[in-house]
């Protein structure tokens, strides 16, 4: 008799097996430079921040949105800025930093999500660098997602980026692994979201974990804050009009250190729970 793996269950047991089997040497990781482009829970993420988070999700979520994001950082505004449309299951996203290393940063992101079973989705997403310092020039990585929504309460999430293992100075750079789980509380007015992550050549004892919620105090508003191992962490907001919606997020290290702001304003085909007081 074949026993078929499905669900939370047979995502477990793939995410236990990959771990296990983690070797222990040291590791060789392509690091995309940060900004522009802000964090989500890969469990969680739904909209325009799926494109760059989670390409599984745009499969959960098909609504029609687009936004664009201008950055305030080293006292400039909109030096580094992007934009990013979702819909039908398709995501597209860009982003420019203004210097790099001393060099301007242009990068693509084309990305699909499907659904594959009850509450099962999965995606992959293609990233290019057109133009970027020699680190960066002409880098693209295939990427996949996962995620997992049996449970209304319960989200899961799987990403594996760099899987064509890009040669930088020709040395082939590792697979990156996320694992991501949310659990909703008080009735969903909150999202608790735990994420891992790590290269395939990198031990769970060098693993950095993000802790974070996501936050919905009345219709329409929604709070965001996480905090990882490294001492880094991210607030903001997001206020949703009927079709409109608008909001900042910051990066910040321990301190009060600024890493940067990101403003983003955007438009959705479908009507939005609204702060004032049209729902879905």
């Amino acid at each position: 008799m074949k026993h078929k793996i499905s669900g939370p269950t047979g995502l477990s047991i793939i995410i236990i097996i990959l771990l296990l089997s983690t070797p222990l040497w040291a590791a060789n990781r392509l690091v995309f430079p940060g900004g522009v482009q802000y964090h989500r829970f890969a469990s969680t993420v739904e909209g325009p921040e799926a494109a760059w988070i989670n390409p599984a999700a745009l499969g959960y979520s098909r609504s029609i949105s687009a936004q664009i994001t201008g950055e305030i950082y080293d006292g400039k505004f909109a030096g580094n800025w992007g934009i990013s449309t979702v819909g039908d299951g398709i995501g597209i996203s860009y982003r420019h930093l203004d210097d790099i290393l001393g060099d301007k940063y242009d990068e693509y992101i084309f990305a699909a999500g499907f659904r594959i079973g009850h509450g099962l989705y999965a995606g992959a997403s293609y990233l290019y660098i057109k133009e970027g310092p020699d680190l960066y020039d002409d880098v693209h990585t295939w990427n996949i997602g996962l995620l997992v929504r049996q449970n209304p309460k319960v989200s899961l999430a799987a990403v594996f980026s760099n899987l064509n293992g890009e040669e930088i100075d020709g040395q082939g750079t590792d697979i990156e692994q996320l694992y991501s789980i949310s659990y909703k509380l008080f009735r969903r007015y909150m999202d608790f979201s735990v994420e891992m992550s790590l290269s395939e050549k990198q031990s769970l004892s060098g693993a950095k974990y993000n802790y974070g919620v996501d936050l919905y105090p009345i219709p329409g508003l929604m709070g965001y804050f996480n905090f990882d191992s490294d001492e880094k962490y991210e607030l903001g907001f997001r206020i949703n009009l009927t079709r409109y919606f608008g909001g900042l997020q910051s990066r910040l290290a321990t301190g009060g250190v600024h890493r940067g702001t990101t403003l983003s304003a955007g438009i959705s085909s479908s009507p939005q729970t609204s702060i004032m007081g049209r729902r879905r």
